[in-house]
C-alpha cells in the first residue's frame, strides 16, 4: 500500500461528507483511509458507518483523546509507505495526494512535507509555511513548521524513531510538539501553493480558547526542548512573534521586544541551534510585522519602533500615513 490517509474526527458531522468526498475524488487512488471517531456526540459515527468504499475503515475511541491521540491510533493501524493527515472539516484539492507522493518519492531524505492551505470562506487568505528545511526548522522557535491539515509523513521515519502523539499532549499545538521531535531526525519541505481548503469557525479546536494561555504553555515546552532559558516577561514578548497581544502595546514594550529579538540572535550566534541566515530572517520578519499592530495602540509605540529601525520601506510608510489620516478622520467624526 502506497498511502494511508489518517482522519481524526470529533463532532465534525456537518462537514464530514464534504471532506470524505474530496478524499475519494483524489487523482491518486492507491490508498487506504482510516478514520477515528474520537468519542463524538453528534452524527459523525453514523456518517462514518455509512461509507461503503472498500478502501475505508474506521475506529472509535472510548473517550475523547484529542486530535493527536485520535490521529495516532489511525497511524498505528496504517500500513502505507506514506501517511496523509486530513482534518475532517477541510476539503482537499484533487491533486493533493499525487503531489505529495511525488515530493516524497523524489527526495528520500524527506520525512515530512506539507503545503499552504486556502481559507474556504475567503480565498484571498492563504496560510503560509516556510518552504525549505532550514527555514522550517528556524520557524520552530516561533510556530509550526508544517500545516498539519496537509501534512504527509514517511511512515518508516515515524516508526523507526518512535515519534508519536501522546494522549496527554494538549489538544491545541500538538502538531508543533510533534514537529520538534521530527526535526531532530529528518528533513522537512513545503510546497509553495495550497493543497486544501481550510475551514475556520466554531468547528476548530482553537475556537473559544485562551490563545495567550495556550501559547505560553507551548512556548515553555519549546524553549525547554532547545534548552533556552525564558522568563515570564520574555514569554509575553515572545507572544508578539505570532501576533498575540494579551495587553496593549506600549512604547516600553516595543523597546523590550526589540531587545528580546536581539538576545535571541546572540543566543543563536553562540549556540548555532538554527541555520543562521534562516533564523535571522525569522527574527527580521517578526520585527517587520509588528509595525502593522502599533497605530491602534497610539503613536508612542510607533515612535519607539521608528527609533529602533531599520528605515521603513515604501509599503510600511504608506501604511503609517494611511493610519495617521484614518485616525485623524475618526477623531474629527467624534468631535
Amino acid at each position: 500500500m502506497k498511502v494511508s490517509v489518517v482522519i481524526p474526527v470529533h463532532n465534525k458531522g456537518p462537514y464530514l461528507r464534504a471532506c470524505l468526498d474530496s478524499v475519494f475524488a483524489q487523482t491518486f487512488t492507491e490508498f487506504e483511509v482510516i478514520a477515528v471517531d474520537d468519542a463524538s456526540t453528534d452524527d459523525s459515527a453514523q456518517i462514518l458507518a455509512s461509507i461503503t468504499d472498500p478502501r475505508f475503515r474506521w475506529l472509535r475511541t472510548e473517550r475523547n483523546v484529542g486530535p493527536g491521540g485520535a490521529a495516532q491510533r489511525a497511524m498505528d493501524a496504517a500500513v502505507g509507505e506514506y501517511i496523509m493527515r486530513v482534518d475532517a472539516d477541510d476539503v482537499m484539492f484533487p491533486d493533493r495526494f499525487a503531489t505529495q507522493v511525488r515530493m516524497l518519492d523524489e527526495d528520500p531524505s524527506l520525512g515530512a512535507c506539507s503545503a499552504y492551505v486556502q481559507l474556504m470562506t475567503d480565498p484571498t487568505i492563504i496560510y503560509h509555511v516556510p518552504l525549505d528545511d532550514a527555514a522550517c526548522k528556524a520557524r520552530l522557535l516561533f510556530g509550526v513548521a508544517l500545516n498539519q491539515q496537509v501534512t504527509a509523513y514517511r511512515r518508516e521515519v515515524l516508526v523507526r524513531h518512535d515519534i508519536r502523539f501522546g494522549d496527554d499532549w494538549p489538544h491545541y499545538g500538538e502538531d508543533w510538539m510533534q514537529h520538534l521531535a521530527l526535526a531532530r531526525v529528518t528533513r522537512f519541505k513545503n510546497l509553495d501553493r495550497p493543497l486544501a481548503w481550510y475551514r475556520t469557525g466554531s468547528n476548530n479546536i482553537a475556537h473559544g480558547r485562551d490563545r495567550a494561555k495556550d501559547l505560553r504553555g507551548l512556548y515553555r515546552h519549546v524553549f525547554a526542548h532547545y534548552d533556552i532559558p525564558i522568563t515570564e516577561e520574555q514569554l509575553d514578548l515572545q507572544l508578539y512573534t505570532v501576533k498575540c497581544f494579551p495587553r496593549p502595546i506600549t512604547a516600553d514594550s516595543v523597546g523590550a521586544y526589540r531587545n528580546w529579538l536581539d538576545a535571541l540572535a546572540r543566543m543563536d550566534q553562540e549556540r548555532r541551534i538554527f541555520e543562521p541566515v534562516a533564523f535571522q530572517r525569522q527574527l527580521d520578519k517578526a520585527w517587520y510585522d509588528l509595525l502593522y499592530h502599533l497605530p491602534s495602540n497610539g503613536w508612542g509605540p510607533v515612535l519607539s519602533y521608528l527609533k529602533r529601525g531599520p528605515r521603513l520601506d515604501r509599503q510600511r510608510s504608506y501604511y503609517l500615513i494611511a493610519s495617521l489620516f484614518a485616525g485623524r478622520r475618526t477623531k474629527a467624526l467624534r468631535s
